[in-house]
């Protein structure tokens, strides 16, 4: 089970307008975004609005729910994407509890929905 890969172990990162998470795709083969869907982001219980937040992957910028057309960029396995969050509520050195619910359905597996919900507590840098 790859259940605590889609939150990296060093993956709360501050940025000039908020925090990025640092999330892994939680499976052993890459993957196109348009199979790839975000169901929640939380940080300390708080839930935030999926459609206000932007995924990052290879340094291009992209609406956290617009993965579904993107059928020609592909999530390599080993690659970190980062969901962004604007807010000033985070502080260096703080520890949060961040989940992240995460579900994709690999084209070459007919059927198949994984959803993983991957929890951990990380410290803000």
């Amino acid at each position: 089970m790859m259940d605590h890969r889609a939150v990296s172990d060093n993956g709360l990162i501050l940025t000039t307008s908020g925090v990025k998470i640092d999330v892994r795709l939680p499976w052993y083969r890459t993957l196109p975004l348009s199979v790839v869907e975000f169901l929640g982001v939380e940080i300390d219980g708080k839930a935030f609005d999926l459609e206000k937040l932007d995924f990052e992957l290879e340094g291009k910028f992209m609406p956290l729910t617009s993965l579904r057309p993107k059928t020609n960029v592909w999530w390599y396995v080993l690659d970190s994407g980062f969901i962004h969050i604007d807010s000033p509520d985070f502080e260096k050195g703080k520890s949060y509890s961040v989940s992240v619910t995460v579900s994709f359905k690999p084209p070459y597996i007919q059927g198949l929905n994984r959803i993983i919900k991957t929890t951990k507590s990380l410290v803000a840098h």
